[in-house]
Order: C-alpha cells, then sequence, then structure tokens
C-alpha cells in the first residue's frame, strides 16, 4: 500500500492521508475480530457435529496404543527375550567407540529404532542430563566415560 499512495498529493494534503489510512488501521481490527469469532463459530459448529455423529452411531471406544508385530521390544518380549531399556541399548552402542560422534537419526537407525527417533532423541538428551552422554553442538552426541572416584 505504501508503494501506491501518491507522494507529491500525501505531501499536499497529509491529513487526508492520515485520515484515510486510520481508517484502514480500523478496518484491520475489524476484519481481525471477524475472523476470531468465525473461528470460534467453526469450532462451536465442529463439536455440534461430534455430538450429532455420537447420539447416531453412539459413543466410540477409547483409543488403543497401536501395536506393531515389527516392534523390537514387542517381537522380543513375545519370544520370551528380556530386552534392555532404550537408555541401556543407547549406552552400549555408544560404548563401543567412545570418541565417535552421533546423531540421534544414527542411534536410532543401528538400534533399529528409525521409527521412534524422537524416542531416541529424548532419552539421549535425558542420558546427556544424567552426565552418561556428552551433547555437542549441532545436536550430536558423544559417549561420556564413567568417572573414576
Amino acid at each position: 500500500m505504501i508503494e501506491t499512495l501518491p507522494w507529491e498529493e500525501v505531501a499536499g494534503n497529509p491529513d487526508k492521508y492520515i485520515q484515510l489510512l486510520e481508517e484502514g488501521v480500523e478496518l484491520q481490527r475489524d476484519t481481525f475480530k471477524v475472523r476470531q469469532e468465525l473461528r470460534l463459530v467453526r469450532q462451536v459448529k465442529k463439536q455440534m457435529q461430534i455430538a450429532d455423529e455420537w447420539r447416531t452411531t453412539g459413543i466410540p471406544e477409547q483409543r488403543q496404543p497401536d501395536t506393531d508385530s515389527e516392534d523390537d521390544e514387542t517381537t522380543a518380549a513375545a519370544s520370551g527375550f528380556q530386552v534392555a531399556p532404550r537408555k541401556t541399548r543407547i549406552l552400549r552402542l555408544m560404548a563401543q567407540d567412545p570418541m565417535r560422534q552421533w546423531k540421534a537419526l544414527e542411534v536410532a537407525n543401528a538400534l533399529n529404532q528409525a521409527h521412534k527417533i524422537k524416542s531416541v532423541r529424548v532419552a539421549a538428551d535425558e542420558l546427556a542430563k544424567a552426565g552418561s552422554l556428552i551433547k555437542l553442538p549441532n545436536a550430536f552426541y558423544q559417549y561420556a566415560p564413567p568417572q573414576q572416584p
């Protein structure tokens, strides 16, 4: 808008353009209020649709956690093997090469947990806070050898 203002006319009568621009600001405020009210009305409509659906089909059962038969922990538990906790597996892996700097995705891939990258990253962060790992710049992790007393 500022690029389209006729600057010669603005310089000749600035009060006129101040008034026009202030009206535009007021319109923007009104538009914002209308958008907020529209958002709220849409939320009410969505909740009403959900309530109608529940009246006709009944309230749905609570969601159950997804069970993935390919999941290492599930497979190992089903076969009777005890699976080490994720943090223990991370420490064992990284202790094999203590000088290597790992990204969380590399650790997840090495543990066959690429589909759980966020869980691996959280575990690595917790291990870093506990002092078992060192968190380096750019989100690299390195094994921190245990301190000798």
